[in-house]
């Protein structure tokens, strides 16, 4: 349950159980009062209105018993007398000649000499009470013969006595007390209902916030609540993955720092020694013919030029993985492509002891990458095999197709391929740890590092896989722009 809804239902709980309750409460308080309570405290419901047209009734009944001749008419007559007066807890005497000649009801005492005194002292006409016992008298002539007709009764007054007011306020303040009790309880009852569905999961958040601040990202907070906390935990859960993966990647590219400083400082150090060792023996004497001194200044040239290039090939690491070079793409037939680049160093790569082959590549399919990036790309992959070729003529060959979205080319050389633990690090900057391509005079081990900028720059991937036959294979996707497939010329497509 949500938090908004656990909100609405104890603001409508808080509203109805203290009504319940109260209701309960004033009704079990209103039963005491008249079941229990008020009957000991000597009084009736009865008010002196009531009590006054009881009596009124059981005298005028009485009257028509007396006078009625019927026998039958005087038995129901009595009948009636006898439930009047007993429902009223009255007791009606009738007398005549110090003698009773009726007597109906109950509940009340009539042995009071001490009240028939009173009355008859009022001449048999009036009312008369000694507190508890109060009696009534009317005096009744029929035929010749006067009656004298009593009427006692108990706990009659004309207003609740104080014992009863006191007694009622009590009850009144009862009520109110258990009322007040029950809304504080439900209101407790409440609290605890809802906010302990908010502090357990912020206890639960706060923990993950200091393993997280303690270092421990494997952290995870598991909550299966569906509530408004839910979201929050996955966020937080997603956030702790990726500051674990950036401090990963940090780790990573701090590592790969250390490794590039190590690396230049060593590619640097070996042309450097090679120059001031020439150097020295130029001013030693030690090249003392033309022959000579024009070898060593002719390998003082070529090592003068392998430290350009390789502060060009750092500058433009460097660019490329700041963002930095400048990059114009634009739509591009890769088939046109690669052909231009075999033919234009084909030449230069069989001087070097490479042999290049291009099968039909497919036409019709353009991608959308800068020339000068696709043309470093094929160079780098060309000069690379050339590099590492491990017999006096190498073979590259080229294959293309078309996959999908994607433009699918393939170089496969037949070198000595590379280990299946050095696959996955091939492309990282200044790699050379495999027993095949450790040579660091053959490169600098920025060629392919570029190669993949240049690819991820393009949007493409490329993969490195040894081949079932022996040698590397380069395998690289470019994905074709939006409409440039010619599918009349890719049927399949």
């Amino acid at each position: 349950m949500t938090i908004k809804k656990r909100l609405f239902l104890s603001n409508i709980l808080m509203i109805v159980i203290p009504a319940c309750l109260g209701v309960l409460a004033v009704a079990a308080a209103l039963l005491l009062f008249l079941t229990v309570l008020l009957p000991q405290s000597g009084s009736t419901w009865l008010s002196q209105h009531d009590v006054a047209e009881t009596r009124s009734e059981l005298v005028s009944l009485a009257e028509d018993w007396l006078s009625e001749a019927d026998p039958a008419q005087q038995t129901a007559l009595a009948a009636r007398l006898e439930k009047t007066a007993a429902a009223h807890q009255m007791v009606l005497v009738i007398r005549q000649d110090g003698g009773e000649a009726g007597r109906f009801g109950q509940g009340a005492a009539t042995d009071q000499p001490g009240l028939t005194q009173a009355l008859a002292a009022l001449e048999g006409s009036g009312t008369v009470s000694d507190g508890t016992t109060d009696l009534f008298g009317a005096v009744y002539s029929a035929g010749g013969v006067t009656y004298q007709l009593e009427v006692y009764s108990q706990g009659v007054v004309t207003d609740l006595p104080h014992q009863t007011e006191h007694l009622a306020a009590t009850l009144l303040a009862a009520a109110v007390v258990m009322v007040l009790a029950a809304v504080l309880v439900t209101n407790r009852f409440l609290t605890r209902f809802v906010f302990r569905h908010i502090q357990e999961p912020l206890e639960t958040l706060a923990e993950g916030v200091h393993q997280i601040r303690d270092g421990n990202l494997t952290h995870r907070i598991a909550y299966d609540s569906r509530d408004e906390f839910q979201p929050v935990c996955e966020d937080f859960n997603d956030m702790a993955q990726r500051l674990r993966a950036s401090v990963e990647q940090s780790q990573r590219e701090e590592a790969s720092r250390k490794e590039l400083l190590a690396s230049i400082s060593h590619d640097i150090r070996s042309p450097l020694t090679a120059i001031q060792a020439y150097v020295e023996g130029l001013l030693d004497g030690v090249a003392d013919t033309p022959e000579k001194q024009r070898e060593y200044l002719t390998i003082l040239q070529a090592k003068a030029t392998e430290m350009d290039q390789l502060v060009r090939r750092i500058s433009l690491f460097s660019k490329m993985d700041l963002g930095e070079y400048p990059y114009s793409p634009e739509p591009l037939d890769p088939a046109q492509e690669v052909e231009a680049v075999v033919a234009a160093s084909r030449e230069a790569y069989r001087q070097r002891g490479l042999s290049i082959t291009v099968e039909p590549l497919p036409t019709g399919c353009q991608v959308l990458a800068d020339p000068i990036y696709f043309h470093s790309i094929l160079t780098n992959l060309l000069d690379n095999s050339a590099k590492y070729k491990d017999k006096a003529t190498g073979q590259v060959t080229i294959t293309g197709a078309v996959e999908g979205q994607d433009f699918c080319l393939t170089v496969d050389d037949d070198g000595p391929g590379v280990p299946l633990e050095a696959l996955p690090r091939l492309f990282d900057v200044f790699y050379r740890n495999d027993p095949a391509r450790k040579n660091p005079d053959q490169g600098s081990g920025l060629g392919l590092a570029i190669v993949a900028k240049s690819m991820e720059r393009m949007g493409g991937t490329i993969r490195a896989e040894n081949r079932p036959q022996g040698g590397l294979r380069m395998v690289l996707r470019i994905p074709c722009t939006e409409g440039g497939i010619d599918h009349e010329t890719h049927p399949d497509r």
